[in-house]
């Protein structure tokens, strides 16, 4: 059965007890969860719902008591990193990304979430790692979340993201294939943006164990549900997941970027207007 999810980090920086109340109005009743607040993209996505990971029992219990106070399911929970690529070539700084990731893994396990998402790292060029040494360096580090993830039984997933050692279908798909178990979370956005089209994303499909939906054209990262230039076929896409047999979560991801807040956007009036998208396709 597919289900349809919103996420707490799409308003920006904002506490998880007011984005909760916001899914609540639009709806929702399942939420992908912002612990994002640390990482390299905070510009973009700064809800940080974990505020002391040292403390594991009272942290998830804390967010387990809001989500159930709004009867909000969760869904995944939406890390990326801790501040710097897990693909880091300087081991000081992915021993500090194990650390936290084994605190955050631990709460989200106790929270209830089905699937923690960390990014793929890109190539660290300045600091001479080639993009062959980041791949190999991403394939350790997820191969060691992973069997974390599964002690908490979470599902360990990636998003295959613009500017990442993945951003291509065929990479994404050979990191997935090199550790066995790693689930894709897959957002259109990241491909369309750079020119490529279903026929070329739908490839990473069977590797796909999560999906975000928001709208998107080429070159712009999100456009609003109705906009002119909107290049994702949802229908398709919705269609797709039905005849494929799939069996997860489709989130509603917007995200409260400089430039969309800049243009005016209300998101949650468009993180409403993708539900409907979302809605309607798998109404048909």
């Amino acid at each position: 059965m597919i289900r349809i999810a919103g996420s707490t980090f799409a308003f920006g920086d904002m506490t998880l007890d007011a984005s909760c109340d916001i899914l609540r109005e639009l709806g929702f009743d399942l939420a992908d969860v912002g612990a994002s607040g640390w990482s390299t993209f905070t510009a973009y996505v700064p809800q940080q719902v974990v505020e002391n990971p040292e403390d594991v029992d009272n942290e998830a219990a804390r967010i387990r008591r809001v989500v159930d106070d709004k009867g909000i399911g969760v869904s995944e929970l939406f890390i990326c990193d801790f501040g710097q690529a897990i693909n880091h070539p300087d081991p000081e700084e992915r021993k500090r990304s194990r650390g936290l990731f084994e605190k955050f893994a631990a709460i989200g396990g106790k929270v209830g979430f089905e699937s923690i998402m960390m990014l793929p790292g890109n190539v660290h060029e300045d600091l001479g790692q080639s993009y062959e040494q980041a791949f190999d360096m991403s394939v350790q580090e997820y191969t060691w979340m992973r069997d974390i993830a599964g002690e908490h039984d979470l599902q360990l997933n990636f998003e295959p993201c613009i500017m990442s050692i993945a951003v291509e279908p065929a990479q994404a798909i050979r990191l997935a294939e090199a550790v066995p178990g790693v689930g894709l979370t897959i957002d259109y956005a990241h491909q369309v943006q750079i020119g490529l089209g279903a026929d070329d994303i739908e490839a990473m499909h069977p590797y796909a164990k999560h999906f975000h939906v928001k709208q998107s054209a080429q070159g712009e990262f999100e456009v609003k549900p109705d906009a002119d230039n909107g290049a994702i076929d949802f229908g398709r896409l919705l269609g797709k997941l039905k005849t494929d047999g799939y069996d997860g979560v489709v989130t509603v991801e917007f995200v409260a970027a400089p430039d969309v807040i800049e243009a005016g956007w209300d998101m949650a009036v468009e993180t409403a207007k993708m539900k409907r998208v979302v809605e309607d396709a798998l109404a048909t």
